[in-house]
């Protein structure tokens, strides 16, 4: 209740409630995340939509590439 009502009172910067909410609710992201800047410097992905966000495809091939990398 205490995260509802700073985010009703305006508490809490955007971004941050952004990632919050990937990280809880996209499938796969807050598995996938920490491999993202890697896979896109090494070519495995570029962000149809943007950087930060992705589709739920490239998530899973980017969780695919970490698997094998690491």
């Amino acid at each position: 209740m205490m995260l509802f009502s700073l985010i009703a009172g305006g508490e809490l910067p955007r971004e941050e409630l952004i990632e919050l909410g990937k990280r809880v609710q996209v499938p796969g992201y807050e598995q996938a995340r920490e491999f993202f800047p890697s896979a896109i410097a090494e070519g495995v992905m570029e962000p149809s939509i943007g950087t930060g966000y992705y589709l739920q495809t490239e998530i899973w091939s980017v969780l695919r590439w970490g698997k094998r990398a690491a």
